[in-house]
Parts: C-alpha cells; sequence; structure tokens
C-alpha cells in the first residue's frame, strides 16, 4: 500500500468544489449545506474537526466523541443524541468517501454499502461487499449497531441508552399550518358535509395532489365582493340552493415519473443493478451468537466500566491490564469529579502495586507487600502496607541497582507504558481533595512517592517520576514535616536539579507539607549550597511561578531562627547582599492608579469693614466744575454704592463730604442728606431708637475702589502701612498701632512719587533721579511684603516698591478686594498621587510575590531583634542595621505609595524602629551609669 496523501484544502470554497467534484465523479449526490435541526453547517469545519481527532473511524469507536463535535456548532443541549446522530449522518453521507480517498489514499466502499444505508456503525476503511451485508439481508440489522469486529458501535448504543433512560413523554402533535390540508389530503378525515350541503367526492386520488415540502404555498386570492341579486348567496341559510350554485372541483394533473433505463438515468440505473447483484452474492459466515444477540430478550450488559476496569487490574492478565489502565486513564480525566476510591474497594491497592513494579525496570527490584505487622526481620525489599516500612531509605539503598541496559525491548517499552498509565491515574484522582485525603491516610501510597521520587535520573523515567512528584504535590498538605521523614529527605536532593519541572514540584511539595495538620512547620536539614542557589533564583524576572515557589519556601526557610543563625555564621554576606532585591519586590508587577486628593478648603474670613475713601486732587478739580446738588451727587456716587443690607452713619457720611469740599460753599445737611436717598433708590434716613438714637443711612455702604465720575477703574490705592510694629521693639508694640495711608491716585507714578516722597522722604534731585550719593536704611511698609532687611541704597527700595504697585486698576481692585476678605475665594488644590496596588487574593488579602517578599523582610526583622541577632553585631553596629541601615528610605516610599502592603510594612519599619530605641536606652543607662560611678 502506498503512503497516503493527506490532502487536506485550508480554503473552503476550494474545498467544496473539490467536494462537489468528488461527489459527481462517484455518482453520488452532494449537499452543500449540511442541515443539524434545521440548521446549515460549515462542512469545511466539520472535515477540520473530524480529521484533528483521527477522522470517522477514530471517533466512530469512542464513545461520546461525536457529542463533542454537537459542543464546537453550538446547535443546543436539548435531544443531544439526536443532533450527534444528524451531525454524523451529515459526515456519513458526504464527507466519509472523500476522507477515505484524499486523506488516506484509499479506495472507498462502494455507495451502496456506504451512501446508501445508515450511518450506523463504524470501520468504513475496511468494509467491503464480502464481509458488510447489505441493507436488505439478515445480517443487516445486527452489524447496524457492530462494527466489523463485533463491538456495539458507540453512538448507537448512546443513542439506545439514552432512549432507556429517558422517561417517554407524551408527544404534542404539532399545530398545522392554514391550508396544509390541501399540501397534505391524506393526513385529514373527510368532513362530513353540511345537511344542506351536497356530497362531492374527490376526482383524483389523493397521491396525486401531494406537493413537496419545499413548494412555496400558493399566493392568498382576495375576497370577492358580494354581488347583488335576488338569490341568497349565505350557504348557511335555510333557502340556499345548492343545485343552482353547484361547481364541480377542477382536475388536477397527474405527476407522471419516467421509468428508470440505462439511458434516461445510467448512473442510478447501474447503481441499482449494483445493489440487487451485491445481494445476492454469498457472503461470509458470521458468529451466530451475534447474529441472535438482538433478539435474545433481558439479555445482561456485563459489569459497568469500573468494575471491568478494577477486576480487569487485579486479574494479573496482561491484556486485562492494559484495557483497564487504558479506560481508567480516560476516566480519571473526563470523570475526576466522581470517580473515588472509596466507592471502589481495593482499586487504591490496585493501582500502587501496580506502578511499584517500575523498580524493576529502573532498577531490577521487586518489591513485596505485606500487611502485618514490621518485625524488624523482613527482607529489604518488603513494604509493610498497613504500619508503614522503616528504615524505607536504607532499604532503597540497599535495593539499588544500577540498571546497565542501554537499549530497550518492545516488551519493555510496552510495560514502562503501562507503568506510566498508572501512575497518571493516581495522579489524576489525587487532584480531587477528596481522594488526596483518602490517599493520605494509605501508609503503602507514601512509601511509593518516596521510592518513585528517588529512581535514577534516566530519560525514560521522567514522565513517572513527575507525576509521582504532581501526587506529592496534592498529598503532602495531610502529612507533618519531620526532620526524619523519608519521604522529606527524599525531595532535599532534588532542589538542586537542573529540570525546571522536578525543581517547581519539589519546592511545591515542601512548601505545602503539614499545611492541613495542627504540628509545627519547620525546615531544617538544608544544605547551604541549596539555600545559596535559591536565593539566587530569586534574581528572575520573568519566571512568575518559580520566583513564588522559591520566596514561599525562603519565608518558611527563615521564619526558624536555628536557620537564620546557621545562615549567617556561615555566609554572612547573603541575607545583607539580598535584602536590597526584596526590597525591589514589594513593587513587584505592581498596578499604578491615578487618584485625585482634594486639599482641606481655607479657613473663611470675616470681610473688614469698607472705610469712606478719599478721592485724589484730579478728581476733586472735576468735581468742583458742577454746581450743588450735582457736585455731592457726583461724589456720592464716585465713593459709594448700593447696598440693601448694609448702612452707615449720617454724621460720617457728612464729615467726609464737608471735609473734602469746606472751602468751596458745600450744601447744607439737611439738604445733603435729602440728596443721599435722591441718588440712591435704596437710600433711606432712618432713626434708630435706644439709650442713644442713632441716625443712619440704610442701603448704601462706602466703595472698597474708588471709580471716576463714568464708574470707571483708573485709580491706584497707596497701600503703606503707617505705624507699624517694629519686631525688634517690644515697646513699640504698645506706643504704635498699624494703619494704611489709604491715599487714592490717578497713576502708578503718583503712587510710587508719593511713596518715595511722603512716607521714605528720599531727596531727588530735580529731574526726579536719586543721587549716588543717597545712602541710608529704608525699610519696605508695604502690605504684605515680605521683606524684613532694610536697603541701604535709595534707588534699590525705589526699584523695590514698584515691584509691589499693579500694572493695571483691574490689578489694583483684586489687591484691594483680597486684602479685604472680600475677594474670590481660593480653590481648593486638587494634588494628583500615584498609588501601586499588589496582587490581592479572593478574599481581598495580598498574596504573590510581593506579600512573600515583605513576610521574609519581617521575619529577618523579627529575628534581629532577638537575643539570637545579638551575636552578629559587627564594630559597633547591630544586625538590625547591617540588614536594614541603608534601605529605610526606600521602605518609606514604598510604605507611602503601596496601599496592599502597607500594614505589613509598618510593622516592619516598627521592629526596625524598635531596635534602634531599644539601642538607644541601652546607651542612655550606660552614661546614667557612668555618671553615677563619677559621682557628679
Amino acid at each position: 500500500m502506498t503512503s497516503p496523501p493527506k490532502k487536506f484544502i485550508e480554503d473552503e470554497v476550494e474545498f467544496l468544489a473539490d467536494v462537489a467534484a468528488f461527489h459527481e465523479k462517484r455518482g453520488t449526490t452532494f449537499d452543500r449545506e449540511g442541515k443539524v435541526s434545521g440548521r446549515p453547517i460549515s462542512l469545511h469545519k466539520l472535515y477540520r474537526l473530524v480529521m484533528d481527532r483521527g477522522g470517522y473511524d477514530a471517533l466512530s469507536a469512542e464513545r461520546m466523541q461525536w457529542r463533542t463535535l454537537v459542543k464546537e456548532f453550538g446547535v443546543g443541549k436539548n435531544h443531544e443524541a439526536v443532533m450527534t446522530f444528524q451531525l454524523k449522518t451529515v459526515y456519513y453521507r458526504n464527507l466519509a468517501a472523500y476522507e477515505i480517498e484524499t486523506y488516506w489514499g484509499e479506495i472507498p466502499p462502494p455507495r451502496e454499502i456506504l451512501e446508501d444505508i445508515s450511518a450506523k456503525g463504524g470501520d468504513l476503511r475496511a468494509r467491503t461487499l464480502e464481509n458488510f451485508p447489505t441493507p436488505n439481508t439478515p445480517n443487516s440489522r445486527s452489524l447496524a449497531h457492530h462494527g466489523l469486529d463485533g463491538t456495539i458501535d458507540a453512538d448507537a448504543q448512546e443513542s439506545a441508552d439514552e432512549d432507556k433512560l429517558t422517561t417517554p413523554k407524551r408527544e404534542k402533535p404539532e399545530p398545522e399550518e392554514l391550508g396544509s390540508a390541501g399540501r397534505y389530503p391524506t393526513r385529514q378525515l373527510r368532513q362530513d358535509p353540511k345537511r344542506t350541503q351536497m356530497y362531492q367526492p374527490d376526482s383524483l386520488p389523493a397521491r396525486a395532489r401531494t406537493l413537496r415540502a419545499t413548494d412555496s404555498p400558493s399566493t392568498p386570492t382576495a375576497p370577492q365582493q358580494p354581488q347583488p341579486s335576488g338569490s341568497i348567496e349565505d350557504p348557511r341559510h335555510p333557502a340556499f340552493d345548492w343545485y343552482e350554485h353547484y361547481k364541480p372541483k377542477q382536475s388536477l394533473a397527474l405527476t407522471l415519473r419516467p421509468h428508470l433505463t440505462p439511458g434516461n438515468n445510467p448512473i442510478e440505473f447501474y447503481s441499482r443493478k449494483a445493489q440487487r447483484k451485491a445481494q445476492t452474492k454469498s457472503r461470509l459466515t458470521t458468529n451466530q451468537q451475534q447474529n441472535l444477540r438482538p433478539f435474545l430478550p433481558n439479555q445482561m450488559n456485563g459489569p459497568s466500566i469500573y468494575l471491568r476496569c478494577l477486576y480487569g487490574l487485579r486479574s494479573g492478565v496482561a491484556s486485562e491490564q492494559k484495557f483497564a489502565l487504558h479506560h481508567l486513564v480516560k476516566v480519571s480525566y473526563e470523570r475526576g469529579d466522581k470517580y473515588k476510591f472509596e466507592g471502589f474497594p481495593f482499586l487504591a491497592e490496585s493501582l500502587v502495586e501496580k506502578a511499584l513494579e517500575i523498580t524493576q525496570l529502573a532498577t531490577g527490584v521487586r518489591w513485596t507487600v505485606t500487611y502485618g505487622e514490621d518485625d524488624g526481620d523482613s527482607p529489604a525489599n518488603t513494604l509493610n502496607a498497613a504500619f508503614g516500612t522503616s528504615n524505607l531509605l536504607e532499604r532503597i539503598q540497599l535495593s539499588h541497582v544500577d540498571s546497565t541496559e542501554v537499549v530497550e525491548t518492545d516488551e519493555s517499552s510496552e510495560r514502562l507504558e503501562r507503568l506510566k498509565e498508572a501512575a497518571l491515574v493516581l495522579r489524576n484522582m489525587v487532584i480531587l481533595e477528596e481522594n488526596a485525603l483518602f490517599m493520605s491516610k494509605f501508609p503503602m501510597f507514601k512509601d511509593f512517592l518516596t521510592i518513585a521520587v528517588s529512581l535514577p535520573d534516566q530519560p525514560r523515567l521522567a514522565e513517572f517520576r513527575q507525576s509521582a512528584l504532581d501526587m506529592t504535590e496534592q498529598v503532602s498538605r495531610y502529612w507533618p514535616i519531620t526532620p526524619i521523614d523519608p519521604l522529606y529527605l527524599s525531595l532535599i536532593p532534588l532542589l538542586e536539579s537542573n529540570d525546571r519541572s522536578v525543581l517547581m514540584s519539589a519546592l511545591r511539595s515542601i512548601n505545602r507539607m503539614g499545611i492541613a495538620t495542627q504540628e509545627v512547620h519547620q525546615l531544617t536539614g538544608i544544605p547551604l549550597s541549596t539555600i545559596e542557589r535559591l536565593f539566587s533564583m530569586i534574581l528572575l524576572e520573568s519566571d512568575v511561578e518559580l520566583l513564588e515557589a522559591t520566596l514561599t519556601f525562603l519565608y518558611e526557610y527563615t521564619a526558624t531562627p536555628d536557620n537564620n543563625t546557621e545562615l549567617l555564621s556561615s555566609q554572612s554576606h547573603l541575607l545583607p547582599s539580598m535584602i536590597p532585591r526584596l526590597i525591589n519586590l514589594l513593587s513587584y508587577q505592581a498596578s499604578v492608579t491615578i487618584e485625585n486628593v482634594m486639599g482641606a478648603p481655607s479657613p473663611e474670613k470675616i470681610p473688614i469693614t469698607s472705610v469712606i475713601p478719599s478721592i485724589p486732587p484730579d478728581l476733586h478739580a472735576q468735581l468742583l466744575g458742577f454746581p450743588e446738588p450735582e457736585r455731592s451727587s457726583k461724589w456720592l456716587r464716585c465713593c459709594f454704592e448700593e447696598s440693601p443690607t448694609d448702612d452707615i452713619t449720617q454724621i460720617a457720611i457728612w464729615q467726609a463730604y464737608q471735609g473734602r469740599f469746606a472751602q468751596n460753599n458745600p450744601i447744607p445737611a439737611a439738604e445733603f442728606i435729602k440728596n443721599v436717598s435722591n441718588t440712591f433708590t435704596t437710600a433711606q434716613a432712618q432713626v434708630i431708637n435706644g439709650s442713644t438714637p442713632r441716625f443712619i443711612i440704610k442701603g448704601i455702604k462706602p466703595r472698597r475702589v474708588l471709580v471716576d465720575l463714568d464708574r470707571r477703574l483708573r485709580f491706584f490705592k497707596c497701600l503703606w502701612e503707617i505705624g507699624r510694629l517694629d519686631p525688634t521693639d517690644p515697646a513699640s508694640r504698645n506706643n504704635q498701632k498699624s494703619s494704611l495711608c489709604g491715599q487714592w491716585y490717578s497713576s502708578r507714578e503718583n503712587v510710587w512719587n508719593h511713596v518715595v516722597n511722603d512716607h521714605l522722604r528720599v531727596q531727588r534731585t530735580a529731574d526726579g533721579r536719586f543721587t549716588a550719593s543717597t545712602l541710608g536704611s529704608w525699610t519696605c511698609r508695604w502690605t504684605l511684603c515680605g521683606r524684613a532687611h532694610p536697603f541701604a541704597k535709595a534707588s534699590d527700595i525705589g526699584s523695590h516698591i514698584q515691584v509691589h504697585i499693579p500694572k493695571t486698576p483691574e490689578g489694583m481692585s483684586e489687591v484691594v478686594h483680597e486684602l479685604a476678605n472680600v475677594g474670590k475665594k481660593p480653590e481648593r488644590i486638587n494634588t494628583k498621587h500615584a498609588y501601586q496596588y499588589t496582587l490581592m487574593d479572593q478574599s481581598n488579602h495580598p498574596a504573590g510575590i510581593p506579600w512573600m517578599s515583605v513576610m521574609i523582610l519581617r521575619n529577618l526583622a523579627r529575628y534581629a531583634n532577638k537575643p539570637q541577632g545579638n551575636q552578629f553585631e559587627k564594630d559597633g553596629s547591630p544586625l538590625v542595621d547591617q540588614l536594614f541601615g541603608g534601605h529605610k528610605y526606600a521602605l518609606f516610599n514604598i510604605m507611602s505609595v503601596t496601599r496592599t502592603l502597607r500594614d505589613y510594612i509598618v510593622d516592619l519599619v516598627y521592629m526596625i524602629e524598635q531596635s534602634e530605641r531599644a539601642q538607644k536606652r541601652g546607651v542612655k543607662r550606660e552614661y546614667e551609669s557612668d555618671e553615677e560611678e563619677t559621682g557628679v
């Protein structure tokens, strides 16, 4: 036989065209859109999925395999067995023969025993006219449910089992469509005619009117309008004349089918001829019991697959054990959540005893299992399954024989595969927690694991030993860790392995030992070379699993003070050099979140009461150009504004006006007060009764910023403080009182000249320049000036004053309002902080690499504070300073930004500070004792 071509077309359109050409050549029909439950499916995808699983025969040979394909197409969960058989039929009709010829390179069976019969059965590639009966032969009914080798077809048995287990339900008749009775005459009963209606039988047979299901329904005719006439048109009327309105039914044309001849349809003619010839041809005799099996009532199906595998494994027969292990691997993988040791007695013992045969291939030693008491006189190759084996490691060393076999025989290779399957079954089953707890109480299982992890390091045994290590990971949590535990001592040498999978499994097995027990978990007896190698592995960045397993092991190792003492005594440089790396791991793979933090609102200040502004000389000159009372009205609008809630005394406003215009014939007081009410609509002269009556004007208040006659901002105010307190003279605090100058000027230059001339009294030249010899001591008293040192040069303070004066009147207005506490309220400061969040588990507890790093650091800090750490003091520097002295800033930084580990880092910093405080207290006591001795 030539090698199969294994042809597969990736393009779906080209694939369908190739399949169509194949069916045209073969003379069979091809449905491009195979339908399952009325929904079209992709034949290209179906062909790919089937070929990925080994082809049609491979899927049909195993139970439940075709059902997995139904889930890929999402047809539905109801009636999965029916959907599975429909999907299998689609592949069987359209792609089975195409697979055999194009993929396997073989000649497919004739269509008489392939496309023309049901899809039940399998083994299509071995099906011929000689060994497979045609559908009309007696053997066809038996082989429809059995393969060529007599095995039951998986899909047919599955469908039958589901039909038996499913409670039969009453079938509900499907509602018929309107007008379906005309399309299917045979599905209805002849209606009894009305008593006034003449019976008219059908003129043609029922089958002459049978339509296809794909025919479109006839277009409904529009209802006829009633025609007015003298006759009765309603058939329900008693006077309706049936003879007058009788209309015979129209005759329907007969559907004629041509006779099948070689001339009109040669392919179908010769196909039927070959089928008849195959039916008359003699067949090979088959097993008579197989032919009679479908007709035997109440036949026994035998034990379940679970018991069959259990008894086959215990039988010792090689073929039965092969069958049992093969199916147990599938059962433990697919039904691992329900397959439990406690439900099948002796299953655990049988699997362990079978897996122990690995030593015969590896070392040539056969272990004997006993269940009696261990009297100590048993041979070296004896295991006590009831109480555990004493001196197991010594027995393993005594029984160890180096295998010199290099090339394996077929028998040894086949035997090794069976042993690997036994170990794989145990590995799959102990993943279930209930099975792991069950096996932890079985002493022989622990002895088996000790022997398995101690096997020679040979490539052929790598898979078996890895399965044993996986079992150890799952069960070791139920065994307490002791320094003389054989399994624990067997796992320690594996920490030096260069195989990542072996190293990972050994670390996890040791880390999990005793988690579910109440005994204290202490790692002892670890070589220092192994610890140094593990510390070097925390420098890894990409391998997260190995890094986390190593940190977990080091956490458990550093939790024992004796281990730290031994490590610092032998390799004192190791721990200080690893502290920076552990601190960096505190932020390993942390997610950064930017959060906005709003500052506290500034406290509200009480506004300062405004005073009546003093107008500048140029505005005074403009007001003198207006007669009274217009002049007073202009002055009021420049210096006051409306305010319904404020008031001012009449005497204060009159004295302010009179003081400015006393030399210019001011208006009388009574007229002035009346003019105030005329100028402002909200102003009202009122008298407040009391012990001393108060005469006020309600509804106005003084302006904080002076405006001109057009109510525009164009003036600047002098903010020089008069009588400022001298911080160097205590006596001035009682004699001086701080107040502002408050004079208004029309320009910045005028304010500057006013300050230089009137407040500083600096001598200048005729053109306004400072002389070079003008020296002295001048202090700036501008409001809110932060300079305390005086100026020695007049030019320097002159330039300094220009900085204080705003450049625009609007800027001057803002400064005045801000000083009066009535300006714009300062906005709350919005600060952005970047916080880090490390890995957390489902209960929002820290986990992962950062969590293990901070726990290791806490172990070291706790040990440094104990008396054992005092012996490692060097040059007056305690151990805590040697470890954490140069890393406090990094710890504080991580503590401030890492939300997840904040509490644990706080405890770490507290331990470090606690040690430092204890040292300082000790120094103080030493000093006090020295003083007592000297008598001070």
